[in-house]
Order: C-alpha cells, then sequence, then structure tokens
C-alpha cells in the first residue's frame, strides 16, 4: 500500500527525493481534531454560549461522555496533555466529587433530550490513579443521570505501571470494554529519555490481568520520532506490539514543542531522529501493520478489519475528534474536568485549564467554560470538507455539493489552486468531480486539509512562536 519511496531514496520518475519532500513538507501545520483549530477559538465563548449548545441537543441524539483526570505520579517528558503530577492520592477525592456535581450541572441544560450515552471514555493524565471506589463513584452518577445505552463503549486510558489487579477488577464490574495503554516505545533507552519506565513484561502481564477478566478490546499508542529511537529499536517495538494483540493501534508522529513543553528541553537536539529516519519510520509502521492484517485508518490509526473503526471507515461513518478517530460521528461529545473540551451542536467549548481555577468554578455550581467557538455556516461547510480529507481521503465533490448548496469548484476556486503541486507529485489525484488523496500522499494528509483552513494564514501572522507541531 505505501511504497511511495525507492529504497528510503528517490521518487520513481519525476518525483521528488525524500529529502525534497521532507523539506517541502515537513512544516508546523494542526492536526485537525477540530476546525477551526484550537488557536482560533476564543474567550468570548462562554457559559451562556455552552449553555445554549446543549439545549439545543433533542430527543435521542447520542452522547459521548469525556472526562478528564489529570493525575499523574511522574511526568513524561514527551506528553502534550494537561496533568498534575502527584503522588498524593488524596488529592483526587475532591477531584471526584467535582465532576459528579458537573455531570448535574450539564444535565440540568439538557431540558430537551433523552440523555442516551452511547459512548463514554476516561483519558488523563493517568485514569487509573483514582481508586477503584471512586471510579464507581463516577460511573454511578453518569448511570443516575444519564440513560447508557446497552451497546455502549465504554473506555479507559490507563498505565501499567501503576495499574493494579483491583482496579481492573472493578472496571470489569462497572461494565468497560475498552482498554487503551499508552506504549509508545518499548525500548530502555527511549523510556530513560522520555521518563516513562514501562517494561514488556509489565504491559504483557497487565494485558494478561484484563484478558483473564474478559476485556477482548485493546487499543494501543506508539509514537514515532522520540528521542534515542532508532530505526532497530522503532522496529524491535513493531515486533514486540504485535504479540501483544491490540485490536486498534494509534501511531504517532513525535511533537517536538519545547515552547510549549519546556520539559521537551531536557533532551538534546542529536537524541533526536533525523527527519528522514522519521519518515522511515512511519513507513516502516504503514508496512509492517499492513502485512500484519491491520487496516490503515486515516493518517495515524490501524484497526483489526474485524474492528468496528474498519467498518466505520468503509461505510463512511468514521469521525475524527480530540481522542483520535471514531466510529461516533453523530454523538454530541460532552467534556467534563480540568481542560476538557466538547464538541455540542456542532460547536466547541474548553474547560478552564488550570485545576484550581475549574475546581472553583464547578465548587459555585457554575459550567467552568473557558473558551470555544461557535461556527458560521461557512465554517461548517469547511469543516465538513477537512473532515472527508481527514477521515476519508476522498471527496465525492457533487455530493458535497448537494449537501451544502453550493458550486463545489467555484465555492473552493481559490483553495483548489493551491493543490497542484500535490497534484504534479501524484499525493492527490484531482478531478471535475473527485478529490482523491493516493496511498503515497497520505503523509500529507495534514498539508493538504491546510488547503482549505480560511483561519491559517490568521494564526500564523499573529503567533510569537509556532503554534503546530510538524507534519511529517
Amino acid at each position: 500500500m505505501f511504497a511511495f519511496l525507492t529504497d528510503f531514496g528517490v521518487w520513481a520518475g519525476p518525483m521528488l527525493s525524500t529529502y525534497e519532500l521532507l523539506q517541502k513538507y515537513d512544516v508546523p501545520g494542526p492536526r485537525y481534531t477540530s476546525y477551526p483549530t484550537v488557536p482560533i477559538w476564543s474567550d468570548a465563548v462562554n457559559e451562556q454560549n455552552y449553555t445554549k449548545s446543549l439545549n439545543a441537543i433533542k430527543g435521542t441524539e447520542p452522547l459521548s461522555l469525556y472526562f478528564h483526570l489529570p493525575f499523574c505520579e511522574k511526568l513524561c517528558h514527551f506528553c502534550g496533555c494537561m496533568q498534575v503530577i502527584t503522588k498524593d492520592h488524596t488529592r483526587s477525592k475532591a477531584y471526584v466529587d467535582d465532576l459528579i456535581t458537573e455531570i448535574s450541572l450539564v444535565c440540568a441544560e439538557l431540558k430537551n433530550t433523552q440523555k442516551h450515552v452511547s459512548q463514554i471514555h476516561f483519558g488523563g493524565g493517568t485514569p487509573n490513579f483514582i481508586s477503584p471506589d471512586e471510579i464507581s463513584l463516577i460511573m454511578a452518577a453518569i448511570r443516575e443521570n444519564f440513560t447508557v445505552l446497552d451497546d455502549a463503549e465504554i473506555a479507559i486510558e490507563m498505565h501499567p505501571r501503576t495499574s493494579t489487579k483491583e482496579f481492573c477488577e472493578r472496571l470489569q464490574k462497572e461494565g468497560f470494554n475498552r482498554v487503551s495503554l499508552g506504549v509508545q516505545s518499548f525500548d530502555e533507552n527511549v523510556q530513560k529519555l522520555i521518563n516513562r519506565n514501562q517494561t514488556y513484561t509489565m504491559t504483557k502481564d497487565m494485558c494478561d490481568t484484563l484478558r483473564d477478566l474478559g476485556f477482548t478490546n485493546f487499543n494501543f499508542d506508539l509514537i514515532y520520532g522520540l528521542p534515542g529511537q532508532t530505526l532497530e529499536t522503532f522496529s524491535d517495538t513493531l515486533e514486540k506490539t504485535l504479540t501483544l494483540s491490540p485490536n486498534r493501534l494509534a501511531v504517532y508522529s513525535y511533537a517536538h514543542v519545547p515552547w510549549v513543553r519546556p520539559v521537551q528541553r531536557s533532551f538534546k537536539d542529536s537524541d533526536i531522529p533525523t527527519p528522514e529516519n522519521k519518515l522511515k519510520m512511519y513507513e516502516m509502521a504503514l508496512n509492517f501493520f499492513e502485512k500484519n492484517d491491520y487496516a490503515a485508518i486515516g493518517m495515524d490509526h490501524f484497526a483489526r478489519k474485524s474492528e468496528d473503526l474498519y467498518t466505520a471507515l468503509i461505510n463512511k461513518s468514521i469521525h475524527r475528534n480530540f481522542m483520535g478517530y471514531t466510529t461516533k460521528a453523530d454523538a454530541h461529545q460532552i467534556g467534563f474536568g480540568v481542560s476538557s473540551i466538547s464538541y455540542v451542536a456542532g460547536n466547541y467549548f474548553q474547560n478552564l485549564k488550570k485545576i484550581q481555577d475549574y475546581q472553583g468554578s464547578i465548587q459555585d455550581n457554575k459550567l467552568a467554560t473557558l473558551r470555544g467557538f461557535v461556527l458560521s455556516g461557512k465554517d461548517k461547510i469547511r469543516r465538513d470538507l477537512i473532515t472527508e480529507i481527514m477521515c476519508h481521503m476522498h471527496v465525492d465533490k457533487k455530493d458535497f455539493a448537494a449537501k451544502h448548496g453550493i458550486e463545489f469548484n467555484n465555492y473552493f476556486n481559490d483553495d483548489l489552486k493551491l493543490l497542484s503541486d500535490f497534484e504534479n507529485e501524484e499525493l492527490l489525484k484531482h478531478t471535475e468531480d473527485q478529490l482523491s488523496v493516493t496511498d503515497r500522499g497520505q503523509i500529507t494528509l495534514r498539508n493538504i486539509a491546510m488547503c482549505f483552513d480560511e483561519y491559517l494564514e490568521e494564526i500564523k501572522k499573529n503567533a510569537r512562536n509556532p503554534v503546530f507541531s510538524r507534519t511529517v
């Protein structure tokens, strides 16, 4: 599927060399987990806007609930998530109480819906930092306030180093049916540099414990381009990952953003793989997982062909949000907890990003909205187009135009002119009726989507530091 390089060297025919490709397309760019992207969101969007969007949910429209549990015992140096570093496990009690209060505050505004929940996800941070009893308290509050559908996906991110059998048993009792593990790398040198010590044996033991309890759905996260990573150690991580047989994988590019995460300055420049080697790792993962019966999903996910994520790709019901690719395209996403993001009635909202501010607002019985974005009609058209590109790598212009009441080529006339280089380099096929990203163009998905981002130049103009990670 992904044989676009010749011995990692020169393109066949007139194509760019690897080095030229990297130089041209390895630029800062959004991941498009939202459109418009977060840097353009405004703090003028407030609790009242969020309330109005919650009120707009109607009938049996499904809900996806996300809970951000920020506590970690130590900081992983690659991490860009909002976290609170502490070994004091008593700190989670008040936070869990606030989550339960926030559930009540949100539900008070869901006046026109039957509150059917099709998905629940606990992220972090390290969600298994909290106690088994605390996870039960949250689940009890969810069931008291919402109707959790029988086939709902209930997922949690976990760290094998801090997991316990008791916690796993409680997950089984509470109906969890998917577990996500942040593996990142099994190489000891890489783990030392990123301050995440998690051996293969530790990860395997946890998977075995969960499987013995009846769990069958596992997501793994891997990262390529980490400090200290080599082609050989990355290959070893892929081989070891395969022995644990995850159902889904996310294989992310390491985002080196030391201006945002100063802890990343603990790495030497020489520790970070060269851009060319990073691209080789990307190709290695694509070829390896395809050879071992996984299907590529979008730009950074893989799934077994028996997985519903693959089914959603085939029937075009797949969606992309802040948790990556998901099957729940039709669900309103409601975020709970510090810094969590909601996507409700087509608009975006983010909670306060400092834990003391978030807890203060909730304890005052106020929704904790920090900022957001209320989309205009033209924003929704561009959001849908970028989603088509990022999720399906294909746009049927006639279908899209009919859906939005536009003439596609006229509406996007200026944007389409930006695609000429992608066409010339056979990264994209562009006809009168179709836009299709080629297999070898998959690595440039973000770059192609950027051509249709109406706010990108404004973000660049106003930025003092780079805003986005690099696209390759």
